[in-house]
């Protein structure tokens, strides 16, 4: 039950029946060091500036969508339940402006997320490419300084 939190994938090191392949197994040491290196790099993540701008851009970015999408969809439910002459009105012979609407729901979500997919490729990727760069650079300057 508590496999999961040993740390090494499909239960304990060294477990009944479970033999520790070659170059796999580390000291409970360097594991320790291993997360303590993690937790500080993540750390360093967290207050650098350039990753604080790319998380308010995110925060800015999917609570408009969001918003657009709960705005629109909310209008039709309300129209829907209090508006019925303008819904009930014909734009064809057997199509009115509650069916058109409620398939330009589905029209609206996808518009959305190709918004999302758009603006994220512009502005959100290159700067989360470029933080994720810059930190593989100082795991790797201190991998070669740790001597490993």
């Amino acid at each position: 039950m508590v496999e999961y939190m040993e740390g090494a994938r499909g239960g304990r090191v060294g477990a009944r029946g479970q033999v520790p392949r070659p170059g796999q197994t580390r000291s409970a040491a360097e594991r320790v060091r291993a997360r303590a290196e993690r937790t500080r790099a993540c750390e360093r993540v967290s207050v650098d500036p350039r990753f604080v701008k790319l998380r308010r851009r995110f925060a800015l970015q999917s609570g408009l969508l969001v918003s657009a999408f709960l705005l629109s969809y909310l209008s039709y439910l309300l129209l829907s339940a209090y508006a019925r002459d303008f819904m009930s009105t014909p734009l064809t012979d057997s199509v009115n402006v509650a069916l058109a609407m409620g398939i330009g729901q589905f029209l609206w979500v996808f518009a959305l997320a190709w918004a999302f997919g758009r603006f994220s490729e512009r502005s959100l990727d290159p700067l989360a490419r470029e933080i994720r760069e810059d930190l593989r650079d100082e795991e790797a300057a201190a991998r070669t300084a740790a001597g490993r």
